[in-house]
């Protein structure tokens, strides 16, 4: 049966109204749009003329060059892809924060494939003046509590109908949007069973708005998101808390606080709702935890005639030129292909015995043409000759030339290397280029206006999807990945990485992407690196930005031989302060060099004047236990003259004794006395000799004695070598300092 108002809340026919709302508003523009795409795609003749060619089997050539137009507007975008930078705007945000969110955001373009999505709209947008790209949330796995966000592609932009009233360009301002999707009933009771598949449906008449929502053999699904707003009070605490009145603690707990109610005024809170429908029922419902609704719109150009709002691309107006190039252009082609080709003129009979020849001459390469050089009736006849058909209108030529360049002018994009004759640097080809790119420009800004809205999404969402601690990954604006943890709570109470609170907001960065600017930044320094000094404050970065096998190793290198390197972009000091800190510890670090340098120089100094004293002492005391040795012996040596000297005066007394007693006639007794005399008197002066040698202080020996008590270059002296003694005085004693 037909559809009727019977659901409770009236969401079904608020959608079905809804549908038929965007259709009426917007026909025309789909309309326009879907030939635009097909025009695009190749099928660039009208209808009844390429009927009416095919009939009489004449060409319906198609040069399309409008794809290569629109692949260059799109191309020139996927190398210059805007970028999402978040930036706190409250004392709640933190500047360290707001790069881990921005890490969030880059995770969830890379995890979703937002390229896709993002190249997939914007194409659109270009061929017919709309695409559109959606955010979502899910489950990370079956297994997991965990949500993730999702940025996913609309391959059919004509399955979304948007709110007509939305003015922002960014489609931020939308109330209502529709995406909906016909299934079989085959599918859709697999899917759904139980569900009322409008079996019972028929059409009543022409018109009927069921006949949108149900087919005989297919059912339209719609996904139906609308904001409802309620009414609320917003109240103020007096430790500048906001909440609605109905989110209060009670008064008790707030008078165990101390806070009062300082304020209150009416308001209305925003939500954003989403449900699934057939035009008999409400398949699934829930509430969007963000308060934008996720189904954001990519632009291309827009205008307001007669307060409607028209939407193009850049096909649009390059119809006209491109149906004139494909129709001179199979004009030409046609004038060629069916022109008559040269026939040969001879007279009658000349051809007489070599028919089949001539008839082949224009199809066969045949190297003789053999005639007759008279004709039938046996007159003389001239040489057979060609005659040449008209060459292809000139103006078909010129036209199609023209066309060409009527049909660059229309879409703005011209080639720069044919603007100015002769060679050109190539900073003017680019500067001839920008000025090129220029003329769609407007394309790839309304993109970026659409991805930053997108920022938008995701900041609102971030609190609400990631509010528990988990380790999620993190990409840099190279590129590189990162494993950080977010709502950490510490056990002093301190959350780290606290995401759910404090106020972001989103700035786009434009311009060419992290490859392109690593060679430009390369080429920029590449001059400034022939100072020494700037490349060893800077040559790692050079070689950070290169590309080639091996520049990473070079510059982590030359990195670890840098201090200034070493910023730690994780910590909570900005790396300005760290540089400072940084330059402040090497100076230290210099200085404390420089002292130690210092000090071993003074150590060094010390021992060679230590080592040089020791030396001198050593030498003085070598002389002087050599003049000791040298006293004793001359002491020795003169005790031994004496003894030699009491002996050699008692041999002389016997001696004479004996000669007196001989000549005189001495008595032998008195002769016995007086030698026995003599030996005494030898032997005292032989010990009183020895005593007075031995009773002698030796001055040299005493001041080796004081020498040795001396420390010599702050080291104990380490007593002299034993010398080796004679034969005569093996068994004794040596003489030893200090022993004298």
């Amino acid at each position: 049966m037909a559809w009727q108002d019977t659901d409770m809340d009236g969401r079904i026919g608020d959608a079905i109204k809804f549908l038929r709302l965007v259709g009426e508003a917007d026909s025309q523009n789909r309309a326009e749009a879907l030939g635009d795409l097909k025009f695009a795609a190749g099928d660039q003749w009208p209808v009844e003329i390429q009927n009416s060619r095919n009939l009489e089997a004449r060409p319906c050539l198609t040069i399309n060059k409008i794809d290569a137009y629109v692949r260059q507007v799109t191309n020139q975008q996927r190398q210059q892809r805007p970028r999402i930078k978040v930036h706190p705007v409250n004392n709640e945000g933190d500047l360290k924060i707001a790069q881990v969110i921005e890490g969030i955001t880059r995770h969830i373009e890379v995890n979703s494939n937002a390229d896709t999505a993002y190249d997939t709209a914007f194409e659109y947008a270009v061929k017919m003046g709309w695409g559109y790209w959606r955010i979502t949330t899910n489950y990370m796995s079956e297994d997991s509590f965990d949500q993730e966000i999702y940025i996913e592609p609309v391959n059919d932009p004509f399955s979304v109908y948007f709110d007509p009233n939305s003015v922002s360009p960014d489609g931020s301002d939308a109330e209502r949007c529709l995406v909906t999707s016909v299934m079989s009933k085959h599918d859709f009771r697999l899917q759904y069973p139980g569900a009322d598949d409008g079996a019972n449906f028929s059409a009543r008449s022409t018109g009927d708005s069921d006949a949108e929502w149900v087919t005989k053999e297919d059912i339209r699904l719609a996904e139906y998101w609308y904001i409802a707003r309620e009414k609320a009070k917003l109240v103020l605490l007096s430790d500048g808390t906001k909440v609605f009145e109905d989110e209060l603690p009670s008064a008790e707990l707030l008078d165990a606080a101390g806070v009062t109610i300082m304020d209150t005024r009416t308001t209305f809170r925003k939500k954003v709702k989403w449900c699934k429908l057939t035009a008999m029922e409400v398949l699934e419902e829930r509430e969007w935890p963000g308060k934008y609704i996720p189904i954001v719109p990519c632009y291309g150009a827009q205008v307001v005639v007669e307060g409607k709002r028209k939407k193009y691309g850049l096909v649009r107006f390059a119809k006209d030129p491109q149906r004139m190039y494909n129709f001179w252009r199979t004009s030409m082609t046609e004038s060629i292909a069916l022109a008559p080709k040269p026939k040969w003129l001879l007279a009658e009979g000349q051809d007489e015995g070599h028919e089949s020849e001539w008839a082949l001459a224009n199809i066969k390469s045949t190297p003789v043409l053999r005639y007759k050089q008279k004709d039938i009736e046996g007159v003389p006849a001239p040489v057979p000759s060609r005659i040449q058909p008209e060459p292809p209108p000139e103006g078909i030529m010129v036209a199609a030339g023209a066309i060409a360049d009527d049909l660059k002018t229309v879409l703005g994009i011209f080639d720069p290397s044919q603007a100015l004759p002769g060679n050109i640097s190539g900073k003017a080809l680019q500067g001839q280029q920008q000025q090129v790119d220029l003329s769609n420009f407007h394309f790839y800004d309304n993109m970026t206006r659409s991805i930053k809205h997108t920022g938008k999404i995701i900041l609102d969402l971030i609190p609400k999807i990631y509010d528990t601690q988990r380790v999620l990954r993190i990409i840099g604006v190279d590129g590189k990945p990162d494993m950080v943890t977010i709502n950490e709570a510490q056990a002093t109470g301190e959350v780290m990485n606290n995401v759910t609170v404090g106020l972001y907001d989103v700035v786009m960065d434009t311009g060419p992407g992290y490859n392109s600017k690593r060679e430009q930044a390369v080429e920029t320094m590449m001059p400034l690196m022939a100072d020494p000094q700037v490349f060893q404050a800077a040559g790692d970065l050079l070689f950070r930005n290169m590309d080639f096998p091996g520049a990473d190793v070079i510059a982590d290198r030359l990195a670890a031989m840098n201090p200034l390197a070493q910023i730690d972009d994780k910590s909570d000091v900005p790396p300005q302060f760290q540089m400072k800190l940084m330059q402040a510890e090497k100076a230290v670090s210099d200085m404390q060099q420089q002292m130690i340098a210092m000090q071993l120089e003074i150590n060094n100094r010390g021992q060679v004047a230590a080592i040089r004293e020791d030396g001198q002492n050593r030498r003085k005391l070598m002389d002087v236990i050599s003049r000791a040795y040298n006293t004793d012996t001359i002491n020795e040596a003169k005790v031994n003259q004496t003894n030699m000297k009491g002996v050699t005066d008692q041999n002389k007394m016997e001696l004479d004794a004996l000669v007196k007693l001989v000549l005189g006639g001495l008595p032998v007794g008195a002769l016995a006395a007086e030698i026995e005399r003599r030996n005494q008197e030898q032997k005292e002066a032989a010990a009183f000799a020895e005593m007075e040698v031995n009773s002698t202080q030796n001055p040299f020996i005493q001041a080796g004695q004081e020498l040795m008590a001396q420390p010599m270059g702050g080291q104990p002296m380490q007593p002299p070598m034993q010398q080796p003694q004679p034969p005569e005085m093996q068994g004794q004693p040596m003489l030893q300092p200090g022993m004298m």
